[in-house]
């Protein structure tokens, strides 16, 4: 798949972007320029785009704006909360396998166009790519914010190959329709605690993971949190 069929929205207006053109919508939104018209504030602070994407599952993305003077530590928390949190697994930043201590500021790891590697749980593994797309100024203190994020994957059940998928089956890691859950051999076999419902994380269906804690993520967001979450 293209990376111009990797749909989001834009948290500002709401307005479905993907994952090429969103970069330019951002810089023209004016749902974004009125919002953030109410920051008058003299000081400018510095701020780094960053692009966040799954290694394996590039339909899973987000566009966020970072404080260049947070630690990778706090990086770590804002991906924890919004994508992968689920049994306090260990994580780690690299560049080129080299890896970057936690206490590292964003300012003395981050060139433009640099891509940093980010795991989290060393045993079953998501692998995430988190670029640099451009350093701005904003007047705006909040030290993370979501730009825009994708829409869930729509996935075909593995059973019948004709219904959209709702649920993860986390012992095999197929997909199922709410029709086939019932018949899936896992579920058969192991019970209905392997079917799981599909969330929109790259984290959805591995381990214990089961979705974002709204009450922790909207801090993230610049509104309401968008309903691809």
């Amino acid at each position: 798949m293209s990376q111009e069929s990797y749909e989001g929205i834009c948290c500002y207006c709401n307005e479905v972007v993907t994952k090429r053109t969103v970069g330019k919508h951002i810089e023209k939104c004016k749902a974004k320029i009125v919002f953030d018209s109410q920051f008058n504030n003299e000081k400018n602070y510095k701020y780094f785009s960053l692009l966040v994407e799954a290694t394996y599952g590039r339909a899973y993305w987000i566009l966020v704006e970072v404080s260049s003077v947070l630690t990778l530590k706090k990086v770590d928390t804002f991906l924890r909360d919004i994508w992968l949190e689920c049994c306090g697994h260990l994580s780690a930043f690299s560049i080129k396998r080299n890896e970057i201590a936690m206490n590292k500021k964003l300012y003395d790891v981050y060139q433009q166009g640099l891509s940093l590697d980010y795991e989290y749980d060393f045993g079953s593994t998501t692998d995430l790519k988190i670029k640099m797309l451009a350093q701005i100024d904003s007047s705006d203190e909040k030290p993370i914010r979501v730009l825009a994020i994708n829409k869930k994957p729509e996935i075909l059940c593995s059973s019948c190959e004709k219904i959209l998928s709702v649920y993860d089956c986390t012992s095999c890691g197929e997909q199922v329709c709410e029709s086939c859950a019932k018949t899936h051999q896992c579920f058969i076999d192991e019970g209905e605690e392997y079917i799981a419902e599909r969330v929109n994380s790259p984290r959805s269906g591995v381990c214990g993971y089961e979705g974002q804690n709204k009450s922790i993520i909207k801090k993230y967001f610049p509104k309401e949190i968008p309903n691809v979450l």
